[in-house]
């Protein structure tokens, strides 16, 4: 058995208390994952709501709709599902709503955001779960009644066939947030919520199956970066480095891209995440030239 798949990782007893009690995420490539106990929610508890947005995920749909079913309500966005994802959802018992195909997940996650006006809202994609320990947490922090608005929440991500712990996949990302205190920016791509009042942060993890072949990263890298484009061709800040765009300097946009790669294979030791580390740290250096051009193309009127 080759090192870092699902099998082997799963022997690691640190992989294995990361991920005790994740709910099956039916994706062909997943780790083999326990099922959970029935929630004990204190009494106290407070509506809590999932949203997500969805395009063409139908393989997500079943392990999706496990993992939030502590949940009062769950609302999906959905812009432009060909292959019956959002058909898949509203059998499965969730809201659906339909949204015009186009436009930034943001934007769309917004749309479904503004129908909610009590309780909590959790962001939750379709290639994301909430295993148990987190779930727990979520329950009892928010029957506690906190005077937070906000938390942020840990990420681990799965890439490629294989947990990546190095080569800075350790973020956290503001998901949790009360309902009219959020709110997601327009035209901002990759944003945070901006939060009215204090935030703080999960002990609990969501695990991310982030990009399950490099077909997948590539075609939405593409995609995000054409999304991107005209924003960073105004001189907004936008992208993955939420920066204006580069000089049209060749010299810079290598300085740039060779910069990705140093923070994520050497700063942050990718390298110890074996070959994968080393494509994913190619493919974001990539993903950061890619931008910059479609930004110059966008100025120049060359498409």
């Amino acid at each position: 058995m080759s090192p870092g798949s699902p099998s082997d990782t799963m022997h690691d007893p640190g992989a294995r208390a990361g991920c005790a009690g994740l709910f099956a995420p039916t994706v062909r490539g997943g780790p083999p994952i326990d099922r959970p106990a029935e929630p004990a929610a204190p009494a106290a508890t407070p509506s809590i709501t999932i949203v997500a947005t969805a395009r063409n995920e139908i393989d997500y749909v079943p392990g999706w709709v496990e993992s939030v079913a502590f949940a009062d309500r769950v609302v999906v966005g959905d812009h432009g599902s060909r292959d019956g994802t959002d058909v898949a959802l509203r059998e499965a018992g969730v809201e659906v709503v339909e949204i015009p195909p186009g436009g930034l997940i943001e934007d769309a996650r917004q749309q479904v955001i503004d129908s909610i006006d009590e309780g909590w809202i959790l962001v939750l994609d379709l290639d994301e779960r909430v295993p148990i320990e987190l779930r727990d947490e979520l329950l009892r922090r928010l029957g506690e009644d906190p005077i937070e608005a906000g938390f942020r929440i840990p990420f681990r991500h799965y890439v490629f066939g294989r947990w990546m712990r190095h080569g800075g996949w350790r973020d956290a990302h503001l998901r949790l947030f009360r309902a009219g205190r959020g709110r997601y920016l327009p035209g901002r791509i990759h944003a945070q919520p901006a939060v009215d009042g204090e935030v703080g942060r999960l002990e609990g993890a969501v695990v991310h199956f982030a990009h399950r072949s490099i077909h997948e990263f590539v075609a939405k890298m593409n995609r995000y970066t054409t999304q991107s484009a005209p924003a960073l061709a105004a001189g907004e800040s936008a992208g993955l480095r939420k920066r204006p765009a580069l000089p049209p300097r060749p010299l810079r946009w290598l300085r740039a891209s060779g910069g990705v790669f140093w923070n994520r294979y050497i700063k942050a030791q990718g390298f110890r995440d074996g070959v994968a580390g080393f494509v994913v740290a190619v493919l974001l250096a990539a993903y950061q030239f890619v931008e910059q051009a479609k930004a110059w193309e966008e100025r120049e009127g060359v498409a």
